[in-house]
């Protein structure tokens, strides 16, 4: 525990800042880290703004679990609006980091710090940081992720750091398919939030399905978000595979 405390330790004084953005391919963050799990992970999203726009992103990624508590992926980046040629947009470079042992308690805590290059240098880095939280009553297993985020080195100077989060209920029984819920938002600076009509939240039914009866078998999950209001797409479509190699 203590390695691994000071090894997040120093990758978190490296990366003290972040900026907000809404991506449609975003997905819920685990805190649970798997050694030597090797996964290639697809990540799908369709969203529809409140002026009839529709735009789509998407992520492709390859994971690998180093150690018991230290998990790291290499993800491309792209999308476009509808109607537009589709263009990778930046890489990514996700790292998190678990804090807990797995099963030990009802509940899992790790970490996520993850480093976005955007295809456009005068861009610059966007960063994305904050703790990632697990808990389990009985069948429901809840999420609860609170991030910040900000853009670094970028042409028109230093962005302020701002502030997201997920959230997501699952039921998990016997069957090959579960159910639940999911939830995206931002809010503005972390230390002083956006107006309601300025800030982004996203909420809706999800279904969560393993393609075989082993825990090495793909995994697929979807969900059908729907904005509450203010700067949020009215829809999202959202898609993710994940599947082991």
């Amino acid at each position: 525990m203590t390695l691994r405390l000071k090894f997040s330790a120093l990758m978190i004084s490296a990366f003290v800042c972040s900026a907000a953005h809404a991506d449609p391919a975003d997905y819920i963050f685990s805190p649970v880290v798997e050694h030597g799990e090797r996964e290639i992970d697809s990540k799908a999203g369709i969203a529809r703004d409140r002026n009839g726009r529709s735009f789509w992103g998407g992520k492709l990624g390859v994971e690998y679990g180093f150690t018991p508590w230290w998990s790291s992926e290499a993800t491309v980046n792209f999308g476009r609006e509808l109607g537009e040629s589709t263009r990778v947009h930046s890489l990514e470079w996700e790292n998190r980091f678990q804090f807990t042992d797995t099963g030990e308690q009802p509940y899992e805590i790790g970490l996520l710090v993850e480093v976005e290059r955007e295809r456009e240098s005068s861009e610059g880095y966007e960063l994305r940081y904050g703790p990632l939280l697990q808990a389990s009553w009985g069948a429901v297993q809840g999420n609860l992720n609170l991030l910040f985020e900000r853009r670094l080195h970028a042409d028109d100077g230093h962005t302020p750091t701002e502030f997201g989060y997920q959230w997501q209920v699952r039921v998990q029984g016997d069957s090959a398919v579960d159910w639940g819920a999911q939830g995206f938002g931002h809010l503005g600076r972390w230390d002083h939030w956006a107006p309601r009509s300025q800030q982004s939240h996203i909420l809706g039914p999800a279904v969560f399905a393993r393609l075989g009866d082993d825990d090495e078998d793909p995994q697929v999950e979807a969900g059908l978000l729907f904005g509450t209001g203010g700067a949020a797409p009215r829809a999202t479509l959202r898609l993710q595979a994940m599947v082991p190699f």
